[in-house]
């Protein structure tokens, strides 16, 4: 965050009160870490030859170049945003996430008789389900789509369900 973490401090308890912000170096100290730079800063962040140790990778970005009034998308040239994230930390376990509605959407009051639908993808099916347990512990509705390559494009800009805002009933039976 250019502004610096203490910037993110309301927002985040805001939230849930359980989740920081973190220097890079606290970060990678972390069980869950959220990828949450602008794109051209994600190569910054993330190298190759850092070792993860398993731990999960939230993938949050989105592949601006440039933000209003003269929005550029990169051309990824076949390849998902998630899939070059995944290469830049291959010892990560990465999943795509929180990254098809802006921030103050995805945690703007709603009826109570609903929850805000937030899509996810992976490779790995355990830091699937652990990113989908986050979510739903955030009192969101999470809908795990499948591989970084195929449903990480349905979500990314220009993707069929980035923006899409869906809200899911609350089941009480």
């Amino acid at each position: 965050n250019s502004r610096g973490r203490e910037s993110l401090k309301d927002r985040l308890a805001d939230i849930d009160g359980r989740l920081t912000a973190a220097s890079v170096t606290e970060a990678y100290e972390s069980d869950i870490v959220f990828l949450a730079v602008p794109w051209l800063k994600v190569r910054d962040v993330l190298t190759p030859e850092r070792d993860w140790g398993g731990h999960i990778l939230v993938d949050t970005t989105n592949i601006f170049l440039s933000y209003a009034p003269d929005f550029r998308v990169d051309d990824l040239k076949g390849d998902s945003g998630s899939e070059i994230v995944s290469r830049l930390a291959p010892s990560a376990r990465t999943v795509k996430a929180f990254n098809t509605l802006p921030f103050e959407k995805i945690f703007a009051p709603h009826e109570p008789s609903v929850r805000r639908v937030l899509f996810l993808a992976g490779d790995d099916p355990s830091a699937v389900a652990t990113v989908e347990t986050l979510i739903s512990e955030l009192g969101l509705h999470p809908i795990a789509l499948g591989s970084l390559a195929v449903a990480g494009r349905l979500m990314e800009l220009n993707g069929p369900l980035n923006g899409l805002e869906l809200l899911s009933p609350i089941n009480n039976s």
